[in-house]
This record gives C-alpha cells, sequence and structure tokens, in this order.
C-alpha cells in the first residue's frame, strides 16, 4: 500500500475536526502524543489526556470549525494554516486566526502545538 503523503492525511485529520469525531482524531494519534495549546503553560501527553482536552475543547466552542487556508509538511509534519469560527455557549462568535504545527511519526501525530490569534475587524 503507497505511504499517504501529508496533504492527504492533513485532510482527514482536519475533515474529523470539523466532524467533532474525537475517537477518530485520536485514531490519529501515537499513544505518546502530546498537545500544547499556546498561551496556556499545561502541555497534555498520551492519547487520554489529549483526548479528553480535545473534547473539552469542543464541548466549549459549539459549531467549532476550520477552514482551511494554507497547508505545507513534509514526511514527518505539516504546518496548517485555518480559520476558525465557533459561538461561545453564551452565544457570542468566536473568529480566530489558528496554526496547528504537527508533529508526526510512522504516520500518527506525535505532538500539536496550536497557535491562535483573535482576528479583528477591518478598519
Amino acid at each position: 500500500m503507497p505511504k499517504e503523503s501529508f496533504k492527504e492525511f492533513a485532510t482527514r485529520y482536519n475533515a474529523a475536526w470539523n466532524a467533532h469525531d474525537v475517537p477518530a482524531i485520536m485514531a490519529m494519534h501515537n499513544d505518546d502524543t502530546s498537545y500544547q495549546r499556546h498561551g496556556i503553560p499545561k502541555v497534555y501527553k498520551g492519547k487520554e489526556s489529549v483526548a479528553e482536552q480535545f473534547a473539552k475543547d469542543m464541548s466549549g466552542l459549539p459549531g467549532l470549525h476550520f477552514e482551511g487556508v494554507a497547508l505545507y509538511g513534509s514526511d514527518d509534519h505539516f504546518v496548517s494554516e485555518s480559520i476558525l469560527t465557533a459561538t461561545r455557549p453564551d452565544g457570542e462568535k468566536v473568529t480566530m486566526e489558528l496554526v496547528d504545527v504537527i508533529t508526526t511519526r510512522d504516520g500518527k501525530v506525535v505532538h500539536k502545538s496550536s497557535y491562535f490569534v483573535p482576528s479583528r475587524p477591518p478598519r
């Protein structure tokens, strides 16, 4: 079976996020995976901890959706630029620019670093 390209992997990964499918997302992570959301000091380590945080992130932002802007990568990593949209539980709309730097090993994610910047309305 031919090896999946980083673009194919990233497309499947982002589709699982847009489907809010934590089990599908975690099926693409190694057991020793980790997740860091920059701006928050904690690094989540291991599949269980990462899955729990991903589920919290999704439940805290109903309607979470990622619109791809750009994708770069190679055999062992990819960088995905997206526009994140969602609605907070209080009804407030959220729009952020997001960059994910994702390191892979043996076709699975070993580390995900997420950088969020709130989008500002044009002047």
